[in-house]
């Protein structure tokens, strides 16, 4: 009897060592987050647009990864559009628009162009181009070809309701 129970002992601690090491593993191939401007946030930049471009350099974002836009509702939107959009800060024509604080997945390995709609905010700097690479996991699909802006409705990214965009400084 003492035995038998030793065995179970055992089956346990190698039970919580596979758990942990399988843990491990999954904590080094999960998406990341990242907050666009990192404490500065999503707002008109005191540099201008070498800000987000100077931002975005830092990270090497991976498709599933997440993007944080946090911004005080009423002062700033995100705007997602075209490369061309991007360019000129035209955003009369946008592949999507939010008022809020957003949260988003990316699917797909692309460029993604966002800009600020407000007068003036994407001229003085408000806009970044985040690219996303292929990730290491096998499970994907290969991106969609990038040659044509897809309709928003079938956009390869989600947007993720979470209780984290929200922003407000206390």
């Amino acid at each position: 009897m003492v035995k038998s129970s030793m065995n179970n002992g055992n089956v346990m601690v190698f039970a919580v060592a596979v758990a942990a090491a399988a843990s491990m593993v999954l904590q080094t191939t999960e998406a990341a987050e990242y907050v666009v401007g990192d404490d500065l946030g999503w707002t008109v930049p005191p540099n201008g647009a070498a800000t987000y471009v100077e931002w975005a350099s830092k990270y090497n974002f991976l498709v599933n990864d997440f993007l944080d836009f946090k911004f005080a509702q009423g002062e700033q939107d995100v705007t997602l559009v075209t490369k061309e959009n991007f360019e000129i800060c035209n955003s009369t024509d946008p592949l999507f628009q939010l008022q809020k604080p957003a949260r988003f997945q990316f699917l797909s390995a692309d460029t993604f162009y966002f800009i600020c709609s407000f007068a003036g905010h994407c001229a003085q700097g408000q806009k970044v181009a985040v690219t996303f690479a292929p990730s290491a996991s096998p499970s994907l699909s290969p991106s969609p070809s990038s040659a044509d802006s897809p309709p928003a409705a079938s956009l390869p990214l989600k947007f993720v309701l979470s209780r984290k965009v929200g922003f407000r400084k206390v």
